[in-house]
């Protein structure tokens, strides 16, 4: 535009390499194409250090002090007082007395250490001296000591002032250590009514601990009824993949514990509904089929194949397996059996099949009966030698099978809250809850999640909540309760924070024109990376 049609047009840059890139006899293709573009203009390309190019002043000689605005200032101070508010400072002798002497309490406490007269409690009117803490002090009056004219100690330790003691308890958490050592950390050097309580509160407000801690609570075994009949409600799940690539969709009766194993290659919707429909078709359709929530149990075609034949598609709480212990319970023998072939250098299809036979004619432990017989009304037929048994009718063997199954689900019951300590959940609706961290990435990764959860609903066990991004569903032991998040007072926190404010910043209009440079020292609040000049950059003037 500006030197088009010019005899000759002198280009002078700090850029070594365009000087001579013209003078290669074969240039590559990109920099022919670039020589054909600029045929038309008549170029001499003259190097010239940075040092001493005009053009390049700016760029070497930037700005110490970048102007910055009013608003811009206020906030850099703002956050420089919350950052500086947010770490408890030491604690003085000087600030004590100073403290001391302003608490009406402390001061009443004195003199009734003096005078002894601790009876004129009731008679005291004043409402900002605290008669319950007043009370407390009486209770160890024996142990109470005047230091100088201002402070109180209970033997060698200072009861301090109610204005300091939050700033007591949170300088003693530093370090984050636990409830026992903070109080013992403090017992050795202070005393104040409330001590316990309020370390206890102190610790159960910080986010940091509480996402770290890990808390076991477990609730008590819920014991689920046996079905009216036989594959009515079934349960579903897989296991694998093997080495093969194989996975072994595992179909278990929860009436009669009769399992169906088929072999697939991949857990897609294309692939298991097919081999469910097999399943279906050859036993009949079911009522209730449950699953866990990974794929394909959570796809549109599973949920539509449900629809058109007629079963309810019941999904168990995420990442709870015990939710769909029937079918997980299963997985372990079969895989021993599996495990064991590969030993043996045997086709692991072919145990397989062995080990259905013997787990479909064997007894089993809840009902007492083998699922074969449970499903199929008559005794199965082994390889073993066995006499006629007499005949029982079907009512009489579902009596038997649902009493043998009461009272081995009673004593599974008893044992497992036994072992495991399992109490009532105390997490409600509206509760504030940490979610435990699904997986650990490394050693550093919390226990729970610091982002707190909001319960919105409640079904016996599992629990919904919001953390205002998204929605999580999990079984109660995946959640710890904490502590209402703490709301502070922007008017409280404006008000103080406009008193640390210098007044040229404070009583400044905004300038219309040119802004004006900021007095305060300039710090970043973001980490800079390091920048270091390259040695062929030497010749740049600093």
């Amino acid at each position: 535009m500006y030197i088009r049609g010019a005899p000759n047009v002198n280009i002078i840059t700090d850029h070594k390499p365009l000087e001579r890139i013209w003078q290669k006899p074969k240039p590559p293709l990109r920099i022919e194409r670039w020589g054909l573009r600029l045929q038309p203009y008549k170029l001499k390309i003259t190097y010239q250090p940075g040092s001493e190019n005009p053009a390049d002043f700016m760029s070497r000689h930037p700005s110490d002090n970048p102007v910055k605005s009013r608003e811009q200032s206020i906030a850099e101070q703002y956050v420089r007082f919350v950052m500086s508010e947010a770490v408890p400072r030491a604690m003085t002798l000087d600030e004590v007395k100073m403290a001391s002497s302003k608490d009406k309490t402390i001061q009443k406490a004195i003199e009734f250490v003096r005078t002894g007269q601790w009876f004129k409690i009731k008679n005291i009117t004043d409402l900002e001296i605290d008669i319950e803490e007043l009370q407390a002090l009486r209770s160890i009056s024996g142990e109470l000591v005047t230091y100088g004219d201002t402070i109180l100690l209970r033997d060698n330790r200072i009861v301090l002032p109610s204005e300091l003691r939050v700033r007591a308890v949170n300088i003693a958490h530093e370090g984050h250590q636990g409830i026992t050592k903070t109080k013992a950390f403090l017992r050795s050097k202070i005393w104040f009514p409330g001590l316990n309580d309020r370390v206890d509160n102190a610790i159960k407000d910080c986010s940091a601990c509480q996402s770290v801690t890990h808390t076991k609570r477990i609730e008590p075994l819920r014991m689920s009824e046996l079905p009216e009949k036989p594959w009515t409600n079934l349960s579903a799940d897989f296991c694998g993949p093997l080495p093969s690539g194989d996975l072994l969709f595992v179909i278990t009766d929860e009436y009669s514990r009769y399992p169906v194993v088929e072999v697939i290659k991949s857990d897609s919707a294309s692939t298991v509904v097919p081999v469910l429909d097999k399943v279906i078709s050859t036993f009949g359709i079911p009522k209730v089929i449950k699953t866990d929530n990974g794929p394909p149990f959570n796809s549109h075609a599973f949920r539509q194949y449900a629809e058109n034949t007629g079963f309810e598609h019941r999904r168990v709480t995420p990442l709870w397996p015990r939710a769909n212990a029937q079918a997980e319970s299963f997985n372990k023998p079969m895989m021993k059996t599996i495990k064991a072939a590969h030993v043996e250098r045997k086709s692991w299809k072919q145990e397989l099949f062995k080990f259905l036979r013997q787990f479909r004619a064997t007894p089993h432990t809840s009902t007492g009966y083998p699922p074969f017989q449970l499903l199929f009304n008559r005794e199965p037929v082994t390889k073993l030698p066995q006499v006629h048994k007499p005949n029982i009718t079907n009512k009489q063997m579902d009596e038997n099978a649902r009493q043998n199954d009461e009272s081995e689900k009673c004593k599974m019951k008893k044992q497992f809250d036994e072992r495991n300590h399992a109490k009532p959940s105390n997490i409600e609706i509206g509760n504030y809850v940490l979610r435990k961290t699904d997986r650990k990435e490394n050693k550093l990764t919390p226990a729970y999640e610091p982002n707190p959860y909001n319960v919105m609903n409640k079904k016996g066990s599992m629990i919904t909540a919001t953390n205002g991004e998204k929605v999580v569903t999990r079984n109660s032991s995946k959640f710890k309760k904490v502590n209402r998040p703490p709301i502070h007072n922007d008017d409280e926190i404006e008000e103080q924070f406009e008193n640390t404010i210098p007044s040229n910043i404070q009583d400044q209009p905004p300038s219309s024109g040119t802004e004006q440079q900021s007095t305060i020292p300039q710090q970043s609040e973001r980490p800079v990376r390091q920048k270091h000049v390259p040695k062929y950059l030497e010749d740049y003037v600093r």
